[in-house]
């Protein structure tokens, strides 16, 4: 098996772990995420987070910003990175802390937002599509570098969704299925469009999405191997 079935098994199943915990935001999917790596039967070589790569290094990069690839994986000399997007709808919670439950002075539960509403869903699109083209162009630059994953997670399920035909960000649909390689706004003078440049992928890509239970809240996620 290569090292991107292999990875990709291994986050299919952290994510459908039977004590999967709710995370509260990206940050805190790429640390337990790379802990669960590390600790892989699999037993790579190295799990590094935030690997840095010199976007200047890079041919037909039209991004003016740095570089930092959430995971990067390596086994036996290949190296296989990994870009990760946790977009969320809120979640208010009553947590446990130094393993007490939290209650207001009343004593009643005390509940606290754990994960936030992040909205722009036409920028979570983009993003998730940026995403894949970064992966390819690394793997286009390094020899060494094996394909790569990108994961997407959501409490959202208007992600599935495809956006009506005259949305500007029709494009950049994650609905099921085969997805062509224009990444495009529909309105290039949009303020949307000006701050986050068109660009292409270099193959049609399909997404599948899965359902997951984290604590009780429905989750969907989709990875595609670049």
């Amino acid at each position: 098996m290569n090292l991107s079935r292999c990875v990709k098994d291994d986050i299919i199943a952290f994510l459908k772990r039977a004590d999967n915990e709710l995370l509260f935001n990206e940050r805190d999917l790429q640390v337990h995420l790379c802990t669960w790596l590390r600790n892989s039967k699999n037993a790579y070589d190295d799990v590094d987070i935030e690997y840095y790569v010199p976007y200047r290094v890079l041919d037909d990069y039209i991004w003016n910003n740095e570089l930092r690839l959430d995971l990067v994986v390596e086994k036996d000399g290949e190296y296989l990175p990994i870009e990760l997007k946790y977009k969320t709808k809120a979640i208010s919670r009553n947590i446990k802390r130094f393993g007490q439950d939290l209650v207001d002075k009343e004593g009643s539960p005390f509940f606290i937002q754990v994960v936030k509403n992040q909205g722009a869903k036409d920028l979570g699109m983009y993003d998730f599509w940026k995403d894949v083209r970064r992966i390819e162009l690394i793997n286009q630059r390094f020899e060494r570098v094996k394909g790569g994953l990108a994961l997407f997670l959501t409490n959202d399920k208007s992600y599935l969704k495809e956006p009506r035909s005259t949305s500007n960000n029709y494009l950049f649909s994650m609905s099921n299925g085969v997805h062509a390689l224009d990444k495009r706004w529909q309105n290039p003078q949009s303020a949307t469009a000006l701050g986050h440049p068109d660009f292409k992928v270099t193959k049609e890509y399909e997404i599948v999405w899965d359902e997951i239970s984290m604590q009780d809240v429905d989750m969907y996620y989709c990875i595609l191997t670049i």
